[in-house]
C-alpha cells in the first residue's frame, strides 16, 4: 500500500477510537528495576489489528546500561557531556536497538521489537489527526526541538519525560531524539532479508531539528549501521 494512502487510512482510524482505550500500564511493575515502563496502545483494524505496548519514554542511559551489564548490549556510547542517567541513550545503531529489544523481551517474557513506522505514527497521534498530539503548531515548551523552546534553546537532549505525555501516556514522541523503527526506508530493498535493508526509517524529530521534522507524519532515514547523537530507541512489546 503506498505510504500516502496508508497514512490517510491511519488518520481516519484514529477518529474512530474510544479516547480511554489507550492506558498507561501504571499498575504493573517491571520484573527488573531498570526495565522501562510501558503504555498500552489500542487496536485499530485493519492497520493495527491488535493492541500493543510501547515504552512510555525513549530508552534511557540507565536502562541501556542494565542491558550492557548483562552483556546483551554494546557499551561505550558517548553522551557528549550532556549527562547520562535519565537522558535518552544515543549513538546506537539499528542493530544495537534490536539487541536491546531482544534483551527486554527476555526480561519481560514477551516478544519485543522496534515498532514499524505505521505503529509508531499511530501511537504518536494518540487518537488525534494533527501533526502534534496537542494541535498543528508546536507552541512553546511542549517538546525539545530547535524552535520549540524559545529563540535560544539548550543544545542537546533533555531527560525523558521533561514534557507532558500524550493522551496514551507516551512521552517525547515529538522531539528530543529521533527513534529507530523496523521499517526499511526503501520499500523495494525491504522485500528481502533484513540484512538487505541498509537505511531504516526514523521518526519523531530531535533537539537538533526544527519542529517540522517532529510532526507525527514526518520521517527521515539513517544508515542502520551508523549511530548518531540525534537517534535513540523506543521499544514495542506484544501484549500477552
Amino acid at each position: 500500500m503506498p505510504i500516502t494512502v496508508r497514512r490517510a487510512l491511519l488518520i481516519s482510524l484514529t477518529l474512530a477510537l474510544i479516547p480511554a482505550a489507550g492506558m498507561a500500564e501504571s499498575g504493573k511493575r517491571a520484573p527488573c528495576p531498570r526495565c522501562p515502563a510501558l503504555a498500552t496502545v489500542p487496536a485499530a483494524p485493519p492497520l493495527i489489528p491488535h493492541p500493543f505496548s510501547l515504552t512510555r519514554t525513549e530508552i534511557t542511559f540507565d536502562q541501556w546500561q542494565a542491558c550492557v551489564a548483562d552483556l546483551a548490549c554494546r557499551g561505550g556510547q558517548d553522551d557528549h557531556g550532556w549527562g547520562r542517567g535519565a537522558r535518552p541513550v544515543i549513538n546506537v545503531t539499528w542493530d544495537d536497538a534490536s539487541a536491546y529489544a531482544g534483551w527486554l523481551g527476555e526480561k519481560l517474557g514477551r516478544a519485543c521489537r522496534l515498532p514499524t513506522e505505521v505503529e509508531w505514527e499511530y501511537a504518536a497521534r494518540a487518537g488525534t489527526r494533527t501533526g502534534f498530539w496537542w494541535g498543528d503548531t508546536p507552541g512553546r515548551g511542549r517538546a525539545n526541538c530547535r524552535d520549540c523552546l524559545g529563540d535560544k534553546p539548550p543544545y542537546g537532549t533533555r531527560p525523558v519525560a521533561s514534557f507532558a505525555a500524550n493522551p496514551w501516556g507516551l512521552f517525547d514522541m515529538n522531539g528530543n531524539v529521533w527513534e529507530w523503527t523496523a521499517t526499511c526506508a526503501d520499500p523495494a530493498s525491504g522485500q528481502g532479508a533484513p540484512s538487505q535493508c541498509r537505511d531504516r526509517t526514523i521518526k519523531g524529530g530531535s533537539w537538533y531539528y526544527y519542529s517540522k521534522m517532529s510532526r507525527a507524519e514526518s520521517r527521515a532515514s539513517n544508515d542502520s549501521r551508523q549511530w548518531s547523537y540525534n537517534i535513540g530507541i523506543r521499544i514495542l512489546c506484544e501484549r500477552p
